[in-house]
């Protein structure tokens, strides 16, 4: 298959490290939707024994990335329309539940912070992997006020499984109005708005999903064929 998996920072344990590379792959779309997984060919490329490896692809089951299907192997999980669209519905609940609780809690320095998050996302040129991970702190730094480890666990597992079609969606479509719409988001907090922030939140959500769904019911590709640079 010749896999090319992503290099991470060193994690705590070699499962954790599989899982890491994996899963950094996936959301790349270094290993499109459908990919077959050897973990053979994992295991002998990463450098560690079968256990880990299989360990790991056991977590990303768990996370949606993959599906095991028992006595046919492993494949990177497919999602269709109804199964993103009902992703979306779910995020939009929980994370303007998030902000909600944050809004009121968040300090100067985090306001500060977040700031500097956006400003970066600002910068012209700026390669779209490296805007998407600053996406994801961005929306990190404010949920992470809310005080809730289990709804973050949550917003952070609903997030990843889509986080792939948005990434190769944004190549499409570009990120200047969800960009708007952070600064808006940032606003509202910053004014300790909560239901300003509630409805931009939302907004949000629902014109990255409308638009998602749009080019995948359309036929449009939203994600990178195997072999093709994410």
């Amino acid at each position: 298959m010749g896999m090319k998996l992503k290099r991470v920072a060193v994690p705590t344990s070699r499962t954790e490290l599989v899982a890491e590379m994996l899963r950094a792959s996936i959301l790349s779309s270094g290993l499109p939707a459908g990919s077959r997984l050897d973990l053979d060919e994992i295991a002998s490329q990463i450098g560690v024994s079968r256990m880990p490896v299989r360990e790991a692809v056991k977590r990303l089951e768990a996370e949606g990335l993959v599906t095991i299907f028992p006595h046919r192997g492993i494949e990177v999980a497919r999602l269709d329309p109804a199964e993103i669209e009902e992703i979306f519905d779910l995020r939009i609940v929980l994370e303007t539940h998030a902000v909600a609780r944050a809004v009121g809690r968040l300090s100067s320095k985090d306001l500060d912070d977040i700031e500097a998050v956006l400003e970066r996302m600002d910068k012209p040129g700026l390669a779209r992997p490296a805007w998407m991970d600053l996406n994801q702190r961005f929306h990190h730094a404010i949920y992470a006020a809310c005080g809730s480890p289990r709804l973050l666990e949550l917003i952070d597992k609903l997030r990843v499984n889509v986080e792939r079609y948005v990434r190769a969606y944004l190549e499409l479509r570009g990120s200047e109005h969800p960009q708007r719409q952070h600064h808006q988001l940032f606003d509202a907090c910053r004014a300790r708005d909560v239901a300003a922030a509630q409805t931009i939140l939302s907004e949000h959500l629902t014109d990255t999903a409308r638009l998602l769904l749009e080019a995948l019911r359309n036929g449009n590709a939203v994600a990178p064929k195997q072999g093709e640079a994410p």
